[in-house]
């Protein structure tokens, strides 16, 4: 029989060894634990060599995003090097003329620039984008992330949170926007990158067929002289005519070409009217048929927008501008006790582009102190 003290050391020191284990036991998990929470995410491997495709909106958001917008030409290249993990590099070939240079054009750091979350590559910098939608043009910022696409590409996809803008005040490049209640979007679009050794589809290898004879003849009219500063991007056959897609960073040119056009006897169809996105103004022009019915000047919303402004009132501000079977329609933000008189006078005493000008209605703003919404109805003479 064991005596009471020697049970008693050997009780304590079996409860001991117990909690020892117990406590090693646990501090293994915890630290375990510690150690895999403190671990970053993985990255994907991003390194090769791409080709840069899917022009729209997610690429101009992408290039903004990465600042890298000199890469948005036909037959752009980008290779990325290095690991995700820690830092990536970015080599551009710009067009297909360009040269890719022996030193990076772009190194983004992990942490700085970008994260690493599910598998992708999520940057940082978001970039100020916008949206056409059947609701109407959408305003806000993209989330950019690039991830393998599985086929030995880059796939990068977008996140855009935006919503339609009121805008109370707008002359050139300044302008006062509020956002318009109930028409926040979120919008998720993807495009891809090939690998450079990835055939070319056979659309994009096809030499297509020669301009037909109005192509030509609108190409030579469309000459450095009419366009100015305004850059023509294509020439489309229709129906109707000729379709120009064109384009400018200022909204000068857009008033100078439309009034060149005009002094020319050029007769053309705004298909879509100057909008601004990718840092210009994008629109759509038809230009009639050789032998087409002459008919009147028709100038863009854009245009006779432009053409109110120049009262460069500091108290009025052209929310919208709409091109209608009546007339122009044009919906004025004014702020304190501003009589229509005195606005009207005003418009008069600066354009002589309208001939007639109708006040629809003055009312108060339904939400904004000291602001009233001002409607006119315009004619051209």
């Amino acid at each position: 029989m064991i005596p009471g003290s020697t049970a008693k050391r050997m009780w304590r020191s079996e409860r001991i060894l117990m909690w020892s284990r117990f406590a090693v036991t646990t501090f293994a998990v915890l630290g375990s634990a510690i150690a895999g929470a403190g671990e970053s995410p993985r990255c994907p491997d991003l390194a090769g060599h791409y080709r840069i495709d899917g022009f729209g909106p997610v690429l101009g958001d992408a290039l903004e995003a990465l600042n890298l917008s000199s890469a948005g030409f036909q037959d752009s290249e980008v290779k990325l090097a290095g690991s995700a993990d820690t830092a990536l590099s970015f080599w551009i070939k710009v067009g297909k003329t360009g040269v890719m240079g022996n030193r990076p054009s772009l190194v983004l750091t992990r942490g700085i620039d970008y994260d690493c979350v599910d598998g992708a590559v999520v940057l940082k910098h978001a970039a100020s984008s916008g949206r056409q939608t059947q609701e109407g043009w959408l305003e806000g910022r993209s989330i950019v992330r690039l991830a393998p696409d599985g086929r030995g590409g880059l796939g990068l996809g977008t996140e855009f949170h935006g919503r339609q803008r009121t805008t109370l005040y707008s002359y050139d490049s300044a302008r006062i926007s509020v956002p318009k209640l109930g028409t926040a979007r979120t919008l998720a679009e993807g495009i891809r990158w090939p690998n450079i050794r990835e055939p070319r589809p056979v659309s994009e290898t096809y030499v297509p067929a020669p301009e037909s004879a109005q192509v030509l003849a609108m190409r030579q009219m469309l000459d450095a002289t009419l366009l100015g500063g305004v850059t023509l991007g294509g020439l489309k056959d229709s129906d109707e005519g000729v379709l120009a897609s064109l384009s400018t960073p200022r909204s000068n040119d857009v008033v100078a070409f439309e009034d060149r056009l005009r002094d020319a006897a050029i007769f053309y169809q705004v298909k879509r009217s100057p909008i601004w996105s990718s840092n210009q103004y994008s629109l759509q022009f038809l230009f009639a048929a050789e032998g087409a019915e002459k008919r009147s000047w028709h100038p863009s919303e854009f245009r006779v927008q432009h053409e109110i402004e120049r009262m460069q009132h500091p108290m009025i501000s052209v929310s919208k501008v709409e091109d209608t079977a009546d007339g122009y329609l044009a919906t004025l933000s004014v702020i304190g006790p501003e009589s229509v008189e005195t606005i009207l006078q005003r418009l008069r005493l600066n354009t002589t582009m309208f001939g007639k000008i109708e006040v629809l209605d003055d009312t108060p703003h339904p939400s904004a102190r000291n602001l009233r919404i001002v409607r006119l109805r315009l004619s051209l003479p």
